[in-house]
């Protein structure tokens, strides 16, 4: 092919502007991932618990999957999932976050296996639920429309069709099944359908297995333990915070890769953050911000992320702090400022009485917002806590 001169000179400068243009762009952007589930591939750790979740997904027994909010539960179900295609293990994921009705629960099960059944199964599925007569379909879109032709349709025998499911794919596919079923804690609000999830979990266990995955203590608490579904033999996974060590290497590691060196802040990002998965993830992308590339961190950089940080989660810290009582607002601020909800001085800077005290703290530990651990209290979302202590602080 021939240019002429003019032609192939403004070609390869354009060529040259482009690779500059992505080389900065590479060089640039934060390697930082932490508005959403992360990519399988960029997930720091959780190898162990895959693995023990894979493993156990091989026995007869149901398993739990608990974690407050932005500790990866929804990463690593994902990592299970996309590693699971490779040894022929189906995962269908329902998200239950916030799930109002029976009604609503068919719609969320229903979409579920509209966008994770393998396409060789898709006509399997549809023709079990075809004949189940229940309204439902593989298409997502079935109940949806039965309930705006009919909208006195009763839920439960839909509910049973995709329930059922599972066992019956189960015959006509070879490996294990799993059903994940995410936020489950928000079942417990609606009438019955913890029961019958129950039910059919316990009777499918042989061919079938399930998790349950929420955020909290409270996840399981309604659960059935009786001689038929003890829920004694649910293998329970706890996940905890990131390790230390690890964590401190990737977050050298990915700097320095963009040239960028963090070495001297490193521990005191660590500290800020105490190691919460998500929230660690967030501060060292708002650190990267604020280093240019061939720059050292400062603490000055450190102190301008977490500032960042305090702005960021400003609107949701508030949305908090309204959705609790006076008296659990004031536990909330004592653990955050004293570390704990009963001390003295806490009692007394808050007006906060000791049985109020008692009374609120379960509750919020209930829901994932403090936990008493071996080191004493501590609020779980570590930017919350500095976000209290910044704004109605009552310690010197």
């Amino acid at each position: 092919m021939a240019y002429r001169t003019g032609t192939l000179s403004a070609y390869l400068m354009e060529i040259s502007a482009a690779y500059i243009l992505e080389s900065a762009m590479r060089d640039t952007a934060s390697p930082f991932e932490f508005d959403g589930p992360v990519p399988p591939d960029c997930m720091i750790n959780r190898r162990a618990e895959a693995d023990t979740i894979r493993a156990w997904t091989h026995e007869s027994q149901l398993m739990a999957l608990v974690a407050p909010r932005r500790y990866g539960k929804t990463s690593l179900i994902r990592k299970i999932a996309s590693e699971g295609e490779k040894v022929g293990l189906m995962v269908v994921t329902a998200d239950l976050f916030e799930v109002a009705s029976l009604s609503d629960l068919v719609l969320r099960l229903e979409r579920a296996w509209a966008q994770h059944t393998p396409e060789e199964l898709r006509p399997t599925a549809g023709k079990i639920l075809s004949s189940a007569q229940a309204g439902v379909s593989i298409s997502g879109a079935g109940f949806a429309l039965t309930m705006a032709d009919k909208p006195t349709t009763d839920p439960e025998p839909a509910l049973h069709a995709l329930l059922e499911l599972p066992a019956q794919l189960a015959q006509h596919r070879p490996g294990r099944i799993l059903i994940v079923l995410d936020e489950f804690q928000s079942v417990a609000r609606v009438p019955e359908a913890q029961a019958l999830i129950w039910q059919h979990a316990w009777q499918q266990r042989q061919t079938v297995s399930y998790l349950f995955a929420g955020g909290g203590p409270g996840m399981l608490s309604t659960a059935p333990d009786d001689r038929e579904r003890p829920v004694g033999q649910m293998r329970t996974l706890q996940l905890d915070r990131l390790p230390a060590a690890e964590l401190r290497e990737v977050i050298k590691d990915r700097f320095a890769a963009r040239n960028r060196d963090v070495s001297d802040v490193v521990d005191g990002l660590m500290a800020a953050s105490e190691r919460h998965p998500q929230r660690t993830m967030l501060l060292a992308h708002l650190l990267w911000q604020e280093v240019p590339a061939g720059e050292r961190a400062t603490t000055d950089d450190l102190e301008a992320a977490i500032t960042a940080a305090l702005r960021q989660v400003d609107a949701e810290a508030r949305a908090t702090m309204s959705g609790l009582t006076v008296g659990q607002r004031k536990v909330l601020r004592a653990v955050a400022e004293y570390g704990t909800p009963m001390a003295a001085r806490a009692l007394r800077a808050l007006g906060l009485p000791k049985t109020t005290a008692q009374k609120a703290a379960p509750h919020l530990v209930a829901t994932g917002l403090i936990e008493d651990t071996d080191q004493g209290w501590r609020v779980i979302d570590p930017l919350l806590a500095r976000w209290i202590r910044t704004n109605y602080g009552t310690r010197a």
